[in-house]
């Protein structure tokens, strides 16, 4: 069964107290940062702190995610080799300039888990395509660029700061053209490429109705997840990405009828007062394959 991934909530490498907090809360998945959040004369040492936590803490069933540095800096091989023991579910790769940069990680992973008694591709990654100008503009390739990917992320803070943008939202707190279109061509190119697409940060942490307007309007363009920064966050994301009953058992009954008219050669039929074909068929699949999951 495929793994939950409606909630990654971002915890703070090497900060003790936030990881003990991480883990009891009702996140599908914790991403254990080394990047952003960890000083540039820490980030050695932490690197250690996280493969304990990794190796010897209990989880609780979440799935266990590591942001490395990007692999451009030089940094990020040092991450993920003084990382791997403690066998994480998978790395979040930050700022991919190209498809080489995913390439380049993966090829690095082949070696470690070859290294460390690991079955080859059982590392997996998530892929931030969209924090520079040019990882925007080659996200469809970046995206292909491993069969280790599962999942496509965007962000627009490192994105604006490249570009010099003075703000990425309209007054009313709507994102603005280029912010925008990241987010498009995230859910679009996750959707080519057969994986999920996961929405990025709600930075306006005391702002749990704008957050749950973010997640509907994500849920409504294909994302099946969002990313946290704060625990106030997390039931927000659970709640809307989780399908409501109703839904779900619309899109069974739906199914259903399929099959019974397919016995028939009908693959076109009115239900619930309007006309429903393939498209329909597939819609309710996915829905069922995310309730699924549950």
């Amino acid at each position: 069964m495929a793994r939950r991934r409606r909630s990654l909530h971002f915890v703070p490498g090497g900060n003790d107290r936030m990881f003990t907090r991480a883990i009891t809360l009702p996140a599908d998945g914790l991403i254990l940062d080394l990047e952003d959040a960890v000083a540039p004369d820490r980030k050695a040492a932490t690197r250690g702190v996280v493969r304990e936590w990794l190796a010897q803490k209990d989880f609780g069933g979440r799935e266990r995610w590591v942001r490395m540095n990007p692999i451009a800096t030089g940094l990020g091989e040092a991450d993920l080799e003084e990382t791997i023991a403690g066998r994480p579910d998978g790395y979040v790769v930050p700022k991919p300039g190209r498809a080489a940069d995913i390439r380049e990680v993966a090829r690095i992973l082949d070696r470690l888990e070859q290294q460390h008694g690991i079955p080859n591709g059982a590392t997996r990654l998530t892929v931030i395509a969209t924090e520079t100008p040019e990882g925007l503009l080659n996200i469809r390739e970046i995206s292909t660029a491993s069969p280790r990917t599962v999942a496509i992320s965007w962000g627009v803070e490192d994105l604006g700061a490249a570009m010099g943008l003075g703000r990425v939202r309209d007054g009313a707190g709507r994102y603005l053209d280029i912010p925008r279109y990241a987010r498009v061509m995230c859910s679009v190119v996750a959707a080519a490429a057969g994986v999920e697409a996961i929405d990025t940060v709600f930075t306006d942490i005391a702002d749990l109705d704008g957050l749950r307007r973010e997640c509907e309007e994500g849920v409504a363009m294909g994302f099946t997840g969002k990313i946290s920064i704060h625990p106030s966050q997390i039931p927000v994301i659970n709640d809307v990405f989780t399908p409501a009953k109703d839904a779900v058992a619309e899109a069974r009954e739906l199914i259903a009828l399929f099959e019974v008219n397919a016995r028939h050669g009908i693959y076109a039929f009115t239900f619930k007062g309007q006309m429903v074909d393939a498209p329909h068929l597939n819609r309710a699949k996915k829905l069922l394959a995310r309730a699924g999951a549950e």
